[in-house]
């Protein structure tokens, strides 16, 4: 008989699961959870449903996971009766989604918005999880679920004398709900990954001069956006089985062929440009997926890319100085490659200019502006599209503490250490959906995954009254070696370091070089934990009949 987990009549700050996020990850396994007939409290320090799309709100942003995918599967009539309008939805509509998911299944009410976790702590004795909010509350858990997302903690620079600008300053990582007027106004944008290419064709529609200040360049394709048909609904309505099988199949869980039966290091010249410019127009990750099978795997083939999309650069930039900052020359996939449709055209735009920041580096923010070079550019706005501590920073921003009085801060010194992503050793009862080293893949399906995974093993925790699992040591090791092998073997990955990509940590002064991600593929990861499961989760060390004070 299933086990129930008794502690409310004893303890009202009880409660049997916590879960940290309202996005994709934390909502489903809020949803999850409550399917297994569990207590459970949830929370999120925005002000909606939404987890990251809540808060990067700025003007141009969307996905670049097609509609289809970019959604979940777990519900047959959610699939066919929630349209977006864009092959790539825009940042407003996802939002959208996510509030209708919650409302339609009753997850609402499980959430305590506005509030930050201050503290996560194991206590032994109880075999408890002891949270305490921001708010004052406490709560005590068995079980303590994280979903709060590979992208969730903002860098904030630390450039001397930001504090002391005059102007107004934004964050794409916190955009003001209010509109934003840049009428008649000088504008910096600092930061060209993903936030900085979507919003800087908004920003040099509405001001009246916008300097971008670049400090690695990024293959930026074009996104090939276009309106949702009917015709795209009724196939996501009567053909989803063979998109799911698809995007099962996928290394990054998308809805592509596994091969396309092609090699860039063998095609003539003129088949590598009809192949690339094809794949261009198309838009989106089609030029890393869907062109040839060996761009991700010979260096050679990357490089053929590199300098198809550095001619593509120079045909679109006019001026041959700025086209020539704006050309990366690093492996293409070394950092995690935006997409957007007016970035290198704003360039030849008379009121856009560009600043080198490996040429100049921003040495000090005044009151009236941005000092390089020893030159003061004077603005009325700065936009800081700076980027996040990814993978961890959302993790030690919350203080959680292990077994034994270790915390996750002092187990992460040297980078993080998981069993795939889901588990950390000395933190028993602590599950992460897309969690560090977890694959870097479309993250809807990967939530699904790793969300249905974990309730599938607290299901059998229960069932088998078992009270708590831990990662062993040996696992979390081997996870770890794998990981890092893996990216060593990785012409792409070895690059990480040198194109400044989160995926090594790279992009944040001080923090440790390490691989943050899994890089074997959505595919291989999801026959890892289903195998895991299989095995009675032979990964973690199984403790029966704790008594609990």
């Amino acid at each position: 008989m299933e086990q129930r987990d008794s502690h409310s009549a004893a303890d009202p700050r009880y409660v049997d699961a916590v879960v940290v996020g309202a996005g994709f990850s934390g909502l489903f396994a809020t949803w999850r959870l409550t399917q297994l007939g569990l207590t459970v409290r949830a929370f999120d320090l925005g002000s909606e449903i939404g987890g990251v799309w809540t808060w990067n709100r700025y003007p141009g942003a969307q996905t670049d996971s097609p509609h289809h995918t970019y959604r979940y599967t777990f519900d047959e009539q959610l699939l066919s009766d929630w349209r977006y309008t864009k092959k790539f939805p825009p940042g407003n509509e996802v939002r959208a989604y996510l509030n209708h998911v919650a409302d339609r299944f009753g997850l609402r009410q499980y959430y305590t918005l506005n509030t930050r976790i201050e503290s996560a702590t194991f206590d032994d004795a109880s075999s408890l999880w002891e949270i305490r909010t921001d708010g004052g509350e406490t709560v005590r858990t068995k079980y303590f679920v994280t979903g709060v997302g590979l992208v969730s903690e903002p860098v904030r620079p630390k450039y001397s004398g930001l504090d002391t600008f005059g102007g107004e300053l934004y964050y794409t990582s916190n955009w003001p709900q209010t509109p934003v007027d840049l009428a008649g106004k000088r504008v910096a944008l600092i930061g060209t990954g993903s936030s900085g290419t979507q919003i800087s064709g908004w920003v040099a529609d509405n001001a009246a001069e916008m300097t971008v200040y670049l400090r690695t360049p990024n293959y930026v394709a074009p996104t090939g956006n276009r309106d949702v048909t009917d015709d795209d609904q009724l196939e996501l309505r009567d053909g989803f089985e063979r998109v799911r099988a698809q995007m099962r199949a996928h290394p990054a869980s998308f809805p592509f062929a596994l091969t396309q039966g092609r090699l860039a290091v063998d095609a003539t010249p003129e088949e590598l440009d009809a192949v690339f410019e094809e794949m261009w127009n198309r838009g989106g990750f089609s030029l890393l997926y869907e062109s040839f099978d060996d761009v991700s795997t010979d260096k050679r083939a990357n490089d053929l890319l590199g300098d198809f999309f550095r001619r593509k650069i120079a045909e679109i930039v006019t001026d041959p100085a700025k086209a020539a900052v704006l050309s990366p020359h690093y492996p293409y996939g070394s950092k995690r490659p935006p997409t957007g449709d007016a970035f290198y055209q704003s360039f030849n735009r008379e009121h856009v200019s560009l600043v080198d920041l490996r040429a100049t580096p921003i040495t000090e923010v005044t009151k009236r502006g941005i000092v390089t070079g020893g030159e003061l550019r004077e603005f009325d706005v700065i936009i800081l599209a700076t980027g996040f501590d990814a993978s961890t920073g959302a993790f030690t921003r919350m203080n959680i503490t292990g077994r034994d009085g270790v915390s996750l801060a002092e187990h992460w010194v040297n980078g993080p250490r998981t069993f795939a992503g889901v588990a950390v050793h000395g933190f028993p009862n602590m599950f992460m959906v897309a969690g560090p080293q977890s694959p870097f893949s479309n993250l809807p399906p990967g939530a699904e995954l790793a969300g249905n995974w974990i309730g599938d093993c607290i299901e059998w925790m229960r069932e088998n009254d078992v009270d708590r699992v831990e990662a062993t040591a040996a696992a979390e090791g081997d996870w770890v070696q794998l990981c890092n092998d893996i990216a060593a073997g990785s012409f792409a990955l070895a690059a990480a370091v040198e194109a400044n990509s989160w995926f090594a940590g790279a992009n944040i002064e001080g923090k440790p070089r390490a691989i943050n991600i899994y890089f074997g593929g959505a595919n291989a990861y999801a026959d890892k934990l289903e195998g895991e499961a299989s095995s009675n989760y032979e990964s973690f060390e199984i403790t029966s009949n704790v008594t609990l004070s």
